[in-house]
């Protein structure tokens, strides 16, 4: 297979959601901020929690805020994060239960179809999106609580400001724990561990426009280009360099 398709790595940012596909090794221990999808596109991989034991899937939902380590096994993965405001999360949800630090197994053919598709194909971001609302159909509606609602607004209107929990607080009429405690309660991850994460999100985008990280990570929020480097290698278990260079379809939605 892999004389056929020759190893490339692709990216696909879309509204809530992104597409992650290429060959990895291991990736050192980590944690999302949005719920993910792994898949071993060709074969099993393995994944260790804070138990310190490997253990194999082939398709498997890493919740929000769960730390964990990959070895791929010079394999090629695939990875589909869905953000809580993303309009398919709750088809999502539906397709991929989850409960809270749990990682849940699944055997789902048509979902390694679609990765061995992108993969194969390398199609452009439209298609991506079509088969992704084929698999997760847009629902009207969320289970959010409005008030935490109105958190993500000010998130993601402003991503590179750092709202008080006093902000937060008055904005909701609710104590700053308070506040706190339903956001985390809500999204999985605590209101920093979010901000960051959308901070990250928001930095790929941004380096897709200018093509400078350090451009990307200071228009995002980040001190400085090692402050960046820091939040990515604690998100995503590598450093963002070689990653990015490494990534021969990187695609945005209009």
């Amino acid at each position: 297979m892999d004389q056929f398709h020759p190893f490339h790595s692709q990216l696909y940012i879309g509204d809530g959601r992104a597409v992650y596909c290429g060959p990895l090794q291991q990736l050192e221990n980590h944690v999302y901020g949005a719920p993910v999808l792994h898949v071993g596109i060709y074969k099993p991989f393995k994944m260790m929690l804070a138990d310190g034991v490997w253990r194999s899937y082939r398709v498997a939902l890493v919740p929000p805020g769960l730390r964990h380590a990959l070895d791929i096994d010079g394999g090629v993965h695939g990875k589909l994060f869905v953000d809580a405001e993303s309009a398919s999360a709750p088809a999502f949800r539906k397709r991929y239960p989850y409960r809270k630090g749990v990682v849940s197994s699944f055997r789902d053919p048509e979902i390694v179809a679609a990765f061995h598709w992108v993969f194969e194909e390398d199609p452009r971001q439209p298609d991506v999106e079509a088969r992704l609302d084929k698999l997760f159909p847009a629902e009207p509606g969320t289970t959010i609580d409005p008030r935490i609602l109105k958190v993500l607004d000010l998130i993601l209107a402003e991503p590179d400001r750092n709202h008080s929990q006093t902000e937060l607080a008055e904005a909701l009429g609710l104590s700053p724990s308070r506040v706190l405690h339903l956001f985390s309660e809500q999204i999985g991850v605590p209101y920093r561990r979010y901000r960051m994460w959308k901070r990250l999100w928001l930095s790929a985008e941004r380096l897709h426009a200018s093509d400078s990280m350090t451009t990307a990570a200071l228009d995002s929020g980040f001190a400085d280009a090692t402050h960046f480097s820091h939040a990515f290698r604690d998100t995503f278990g590598v450093n963002p360099a070689p990653v990015f260079r490494k990534i021969e379809r990187f695609e945005r939605l209009a």
